[in-house]
């Protein structure tokens, strides 16, 4: 079940599994799309999925950025996290906005990787982009606190893109999940959810 977060053992491992699980999340909520479907405003939210799908990969890759600053890389955040402002997806087809998404999610699976192994400490000092939202005074967060933050942001963002996505054709997540994984739906037999409860099939 691709909903259910991997098990794993330790902490960096058990912090990578959960922060996985939810750039999957993501990715699965465009599975079958049209591109003008990836750019369709299903809701009174701004937010397409296109641009959903841009933002989170972005957030993979430039906290990501900042992990590597943690054992001496260079702290060259990109405007999208110093200033708010992502690049453009206007005409950009899903295919191409997939691919750096999955080029953006592979390099930060590769710094998890790292982390797991304990190449990068989950203690090390990670500096806070100069964005006017975070404290004047904060000048670092420590490599677990960063994991967290992704995992909780891309949760959120996920849930918005449910929400999108249901509006445009009315799959949820389960079915989405089990649609990209090449999986029989539904897999309990013909039968429906309901608000409350499971009903029907065999």
């Amino acid at each position: 079940m691709a909903f259910l977060t991997q098990n794993a053992s330790g902490e960096a491992a058990v912090i990578g599994s959960f922060v996985r699980n939810q750039l999957a999340q993501v990715r699965s909520t465009v599975h079958g799309l049209t591109d003008e479907q990836w750019h369709q405003r299903s809701t009174v939210s701004e937010f397409t999925l296109a641009a959903l799908v841009a933002h989170v990969g972005e957030v993979a890759e430039q906290y990501g950025v900042g992990i590597e600053a943690a054992v001496g890389g260079p702290a060259d955040y990109s405007e999208g996290i110093t200033e708010g402002e992502g690049g453009p997806v206007t005409g950009r087809s899903g295919e191409d906005l997939l691919a750096e998404f999955d080029r953006r999610v592979a390099g930060f699976s590769t710094l998890l990787e790292r982390v797991e192994s304990g190449v990068i400490p989950l203690d090390g000092l990670v500096p806070v982009p100069a964005a006017a939202w975070f404290p004047k005074d904060l000048t670092h967060w420590e490599v677990r606190w960063v994991l967290l933050h992704v995992a909780t942001e891309v949760a959120r963002h996920a849930g918005h893109a449910d929400i999108i996505r249901e509006s445009i054709d009315g799959k949820g997540a389960y079915e989405l999940n089990a649609l990209a994984d090449g999986e029989q739906w539904p897999p309990w037999g013909n039968g429906h959810w309901t608000d409350s409860e499971w009903t029907g099939g065999e």
